[in-house]
């Protein structure tokens, strides 16, 4: 004797069970699609976004180095500028040595020796660390020996000048010095050499 199955569910909602199954599992694949599209979008544009702001920090990195720059520029003109007025400063303070050495030969000159030519030197001789000289080089006529040894005497003796040494001293005559004489008179040439410590 044969069994049979017998359903007695009707076809509609066998059909509707089956329309309902496929419904579904097409549905779940679809959405796992979109969420795969959906994600890849994502992350396309965070990769893109963080690729901009990279470049953003990029130029503002070029930016601030430009402005670096430009301040590195103004401070260097500035630094110029100080250097040329601090040359001017020294240029002034060297001249003001330079008037005290010409006051100070002023008060030891004597009535009968005088100076045909003073030449400066300031060559920076530096002795020691600290002690940096400027030579001078006195050319001029004396009336006599012992006029110049008395202002040898007093330009040792004065504390500005140091190591005064007599290089030449040649006796020679010499016509017209003054408007009436008539005869010529003799007179001692000589060349003095000394250093000056600058301050």
């Amino acid at each position: 004797m044969a069994l049979r199955e017998i359903n007695f569910i009707p076809i509609e909602i066998v059909a509707r069970r089956t329309l309902l199954r496929h419904l579904f599992f097409w549905t779940g694949r679809m959405v796992i699609s979109l969420g795969l599209i959906w994600g890849f979008h994502f992350y396309h544009e965070h990769a893109l976004q963080a690729e901009k702001r990279t470049v953003t920090t990029l130029k503002e990195m070029h930016a601030n180095l430009g402005a670096k720059i430009n301040e590195i520029k103004q401070i260097r003109e500035e630094l110029e500028g100080l250097s040329q007025k601090q040359a001017g400063l020294e240029t002034i303070t060297r001249n003001e040595s330079y008037s005290r050495i010409f006051a100070k030969l002023a008060d030891i000159m004597n009535e009968a020796t005088w100076l045909s030519q003073l030449a400066i030197d300031s060559g920076l001789q530096a002795k020691a660390e600290a002690e940096v000289e400027t030579s001078l080089r006195l050319t001029g006529f004396s009336l006599s020996a012992e006029e110049l040894g008395n202002f040898l005497t007093r330009l040792s003796n004065e504390a500005m000048f140091k190591n005064v040494v007599l290089r030449r001293a040649t006796e020679s005559e010499t016509s017209g010095l003054y408007k009436d004489m008539r005869q010529p008179i003799r007179l001692i040439q000589f060349e003095i050499v000394c250093s000056v410590p600058r301050v």
